[in-house]
């Protein structure tokens, strides 16, 4: 269970760093690997401050891990990102906690 939802970004690119991101997210967060997800989601920014391009906007659902771990967390997606676009470029990381209480696994909550 980390979920990461990809936007702003050519499929390609998210199948390139699937996989050390989730590598490098499990050793960070101590979690197995196989309890992530990646997601890609097509998208169209329509707003003219960008021009109508899209920059790297990743979303991480999971369990509250502390501000430190979510600080690094960012910290290293970021770090992926960028060396996959071989740019400088902004790199957005939203971060959505979720509740135990609220998150179902077959019908039952963590």
């Amino acid at each position: 269970m980390p979920h990461i939802r990809c936007r702003g970004m050519q499929r390609e690119m998210v199948v390139a760093i699937s996989e050390p991101l989730v590598e490098q997210l499990a050793e960070l967060t101590k979690a197995p690997a196989a309890h992530f997800t990646v997601e890609y989601i097509p998208a169209e920014f329509i707003a003219t401050r960008f021009g109508g391009q899209a920059y790297p906007f990743i979303e991480l659902f999971w369990f509250d891990r502390g501000q430190d771990m979510q600080d690094a967390a960012a910290q290293l997606i970021t770090s992926i990102v960028k060396a996959a676009s071989g740019s400088n470029d902004e790199v957005a990381v939203v971060v959505h906690p979720l509740v135990r209480a609220n998150y179902y696994d077959n019908g039952q909550h963590y």
